[in-house]
């Protein structure tokens, strides 16, 4: 269901403190926002940008696209402060109307 490149996962471990093998579960929050990359898609490849709750505990930002049905992870690191509040207002939206 989830790909990567070795050599992305190596990177991202480095630039960002995570490996993108260990982000995958992000993708089951249920208040997961996902966003259509227009700044970085190509006429090869769409990009998409996730805003998501990792192991319940810090608000990520995932970039990845689809490639043969799977997801392909691309870069993830915690979420600024503007993409956090983003998040956390679609999840009072989605949480006040149950």
């Amino acid at each position: 269901m989830f790909t990567w490149t070795k050599k992305k996962d190596q990177i991202n471990r480095k630039k960002h403190g995570l490996f993108l093998s260990e982000i995958t579960d992000v993708f089951g929050d249920p208040h997961l926002i996902e966003f259509y990359d227009k700044a970085h898609s190509t006429m090869e490849e769409e990009r998409y940008i996730c805003f998501g709750r990792w192991q319940d505990l810090i608000v990520l930002s995932v970039v990845f696209t689809e490639k043969d049905g799977q997801i392909h992870l691309i870069t993830a690191r915690e979420a600024t402060p503007k993409e956090r509040h983003i998040y956390e207002e679609n999840y009072r939206k989605e949480t006040s109307r149950n």
